[in-house]
Protein backbone atom coordinates (compact mmCIF):
# COMPACT_ATOMS: atom_id res chain seq x y z
CA UNK A 1 0.00 0.00 0.00
CA UNK A 2 1.31 3.72 -0.82
CA UNK A 3 0.96 6.34 1.27
CA UNK A 4 -0.18 9.09 -0.62
CA UNK A 5 2.39 12.35 -0.62
CA UNK A 6 -0.84 14.74 0.59
CA UNK A 7 -0.96 11.87 3.63
CA UNK A 8 2.36 12.01 4.25
CA UNK A 9 2.54 15.75 4.14
CA UNK A 10 -0.44 16.45 6.52
CA UNK A 11 1.23 14.14 9.03
CA UNK A 12 4.69 16.01 8.58
CA UNK A 13 2.69 18.92 9.26
CA UNK A 14 1.24 17.48 12.04
CA UNK A 15 4.10 16.42 13.80
CA UNK A 16 6.40 19.71 13.23
CA UNK A 17 3.13 21.55 14.70
CA UNK A 18 3.46 18.67 17.97
CA UNK A 19 6.89 19.20 18.12
CA UNK A 20 6.31 22.93 18.69
CA UNK A 21 3.91 22.51 21.68
CA UNK A 22 6.56 20.07 23.20
CA UNK A 23 9.18 22.56 22.62
CA UNK A 24 6.95 25.02 24.53
CA UNK A 25 5.83 22.76 27.05
CA UNK A 26 9.61 21.46 27.88
CA UNK A 27 11.51 25.19 27.27
CA UNK A 28 8.82 27.36 28.81
CA UNK A 29 5.95 26.01 30.45
CA UNK A 30 7.60 23.26 32.89
CA UNK A 31 9.27 26.54 34.17
CA UNK A 32 5.82 28.12 34.92
CA UNK A 33 5.15 26.62 38.24
CA UNK A 34 1.65 28.45 39.92
CA UNK A 35 0.39 26.86 43.03
CA UNK A 36 2.31 24.60 42.93
CA UNK A 37 1.17 22.81 39.72
CA UNK A 38 2.37 23.67 35.97
CA UNK A 39 0.60 23.70 32.40
CA UNK A 40 0.86 20.61 30.72
CA UNK A 41 0.01 20.20 27.27
CA UNK A 42 0.35 16.55 25.65
CA UNK A 43 -2.75 15.63 26.77
CA UNK A 44 -4.29 18.74 25.43
CA UNK A 45 -2.35 17.76 21.90
CA UNK A 46 -3.45 13.93 21.60
CA UNK A 47 -7.17 15.61 22.59
CA UNK A 48 -7.50 18.26 19.98
CA UNK A 49 -6.43 16.21 17.59
CA UNK A 50 -8.34 12.97 18.12
CA UNK A 51 -11.48 15.49 17.55
CA UNK A 52 -10.23 16.95 14.26
CA UNK A 53 -8.95 13.47 12.80
CA UNK A 54 -11.65 11.26 13.90
CA UNK A 55 -10.84 7.82 16.58
CA UNK A 56 -8.49 5.73 14.40
CA UNK A 57 -6.13 8.25 13.40
CA UNK A 58 -6.70 10.05 16.32
CA UNK A 59 -5.87 6.78 18.48
CA UNK A 60 -2.84 6.34 16.38
CA UNK A 61 -1.56 9.67 17.10
CA UNK A 62 -2.15 9.69 20.98
CA UNK A 63 -0.57 5.85 20.96
CA UNK A 64 2.42 7.40 19.44
CA UNK A 65 1.94 10.44 21.19
CA UNK A 66 2.46 8.32 24.55
CA UNK A 67 5.10 6.23 23.62
CA UNK A 68 7.10 9.69 22.98
CA UNK A 69 6.09 11.36 26.02
CA UNK A 70 7.19 7.77 27.92
CA UNK A 71 10.77 7.86 26.39
CA UNK A 72 11.61 11.04 27.10
CA UNK A 73 9.86 12.75 30.40
CA UNK A 74 11.14 11.27 33.75
CA UNK A 75 7.86 9.69 35.56
CA UNK A 76 7.69 7.09 38.01
CA UNK A 77 4.87 5.22 36.44
CA UNK A 78 6.43 3.16 33.60
CA UNK A 79 3.98 3.47 30.12
CA UNK A 80 1.16 5.83 31.70
CA UNK A 81 1.34 8.29 29.05
CA UNK A 82 1.09 4.89 26.42
CA UNK A 83 -1.85 3.61 28.28
CA UNK A 84 -4.04 6.45 29.13
CA UNK A 85 -2.94 8.86 25.50
CA UNK A 86 -4.87 6.64 23.14
CA UNK A 87 -7.69 5.76 25.90
CA UNK A 88 -8.28 9.78 25.58
CA UNK A 89 -7.84 9.98 22.27
CA UNK A 90 -10.75 7.83 21.39
CA UNK A 91 -12.99 9.37 23.55
CA UNK A 92 -11.98 12.41 22.26
CA UNK A 93 -13.07 11.57 18.95
CA UNK A 94 -16.09 10.00 19.74
CA UNK A 95 -16.68 13.07 21.79
CA UNK A 96 -16.24 15.06 18.90
CA UNK A 97 -18.68 12.69 16.69
CA UNK A 98 -21.56 12.32 18.97
CA UNK A 99 -22.00 14.42 21.59
CA UNK A 100 -20.34 17.91 20.83
CA UNK A 101 -20.12 19.25 16.81
CA UNK A 102 -16.32 19.20 16.22
CA UNK A 103 -14.80 22.72 16.88
CA UNK A 104 -13.49 24.91 19.93
CA UNK A 105 -15.89 23.72 22.35
CA UNK A 106 -15.62 19.97 21.92
CA UNK A 107 -11.86 20.64 21.71
CA UNK A 108 -12.12 22.35 24.98
CA UNK A 109 -14.30 19.39 26.60
CA UNK A 110 -12.29 16.63 25.40
CA UNK A 111 -9.23 18.33 26.13
CA UNK A 112 -10.73 18.74 29.83
CA UNK A 113 -11.94 15.08 30.01
CA UNK A 114 -7.72 13.88 29.20
CA UNK A 115 -6.63 15.87 31.55
CA UNK A 116 -8.56 14.41 34.28
CA UNK A 117 -8.73 11.17 32.75
CA UNK A 118 -4.46 11.64 32.85
CA UNK A 119 -4.70 13.02 36.33
CA UNK A 120 -6.87 10.20 37.52
CA UNK A 121 -4.86 7.00 36.60
CA UNK A 122 -1.84 8.79 37.70
CA UNK A 123 -3.51 9.11 40.81
CA UNK A 124 -4.86 5.81 41.02
CA UNK A 125 -1.65 4.48 40.50
CA UNK A 126 0.27 6.14 43.03
CA UNK A 127 -2.45 5.47 45.67
CA UNK A 128 -1.47 2.26 45.64
CA UNK A 129 2.24 2.99 45.66
CA UNK A 130 2.00 5.35 48.52
CA UNK A 131 -1.31 6.15 50.67
CA UNK A 132 0.37 9.64 51.79
CA UNK A 133 -0.60 11.39 48.42
CA UNK A 134 -3.81 10.95 48.29
CA UNK A 135 -5.05 14.12 50.38
CA UNK A 136 -2.84 16.33 47.84
CA UNK A 137 -3.69 14.50 44.60
CA UNK A 138 -7.10 16.30 43.72
CA UNK A 139 -6.10 19.27 44.61
CA UNK A 140 -3.00 19.28 42.49
CA UNK A 141 -5.24 17.50 39.55
CA UNK A 142 -7.93 20.87 39.99
CA UNK A 143 -4.89 23.16 39.53
CA UNK A 144 -3.30 21.21 36.57
CA UNK A 145 -6.11 21.16 34.53
CA UNK A 146 -7.17 24.95 35.33
CA UNK A 147 -3.97 25.76 34.17
CA UNK A 148 -3.42 23.80 31.39
CA UNK A 149 -6.91 24.48 29.83
CA UNK A 150 -6.50 28.09 28.92
CA UNK A 151 -3.81 26.70 26.49
CA UNK A 152 -5.93 24.45 24.88
CA UNK A 153 -6.58 28.03 22.44
CA UNK A 154 -3.21 28.28 20.83
CA UNK A 155 -3.05 24.44 20.70
CA UNK A 156 -6.34 24.31 18.88
CA UNK A 157 -5.90 27.29 16.43
CA UNK A 158 -2.46 25.08 15.32
CA UNK A 159 -3.94 21.93 15.37
CA UNK A 160 -7.17 23.37 13.44
CA UNK A 161 -5.00 25.22 10.71
CA UNK A 162 -3.07 22.23 9.96
CA UNK A 163 -6.50 20.39 10.06
CA UNK A 164 -7.67 22.78 7.02
CA UNK A 165 -4.77 23.03 4.98
CA UNK A 166 -4.41 19.53 4.57
CA UNK A 167 -7.96 18.86 4.18
CA UNK A 168 -9.20 21.71 2.06
CA UNK A 169 -9.46 19.79 -1.03
CA UNK A 170 -11.19 16.74 0.16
Amino acid sequence: MLIRSETLFKWLMYALASLLCCMVQGLVLQRLLFFGAFPFLYPVLAAVLSTLEGPLPGTVYSLVLGVFCDLVLPEPIPCLYTLVFPLAGLVAALIAQSWIKRGFLCALVASAFAMVMTDLLQILILLFQNKSFWPAAPELMLKETALTLPFVIPVYLLLAAVYRRCHRYD
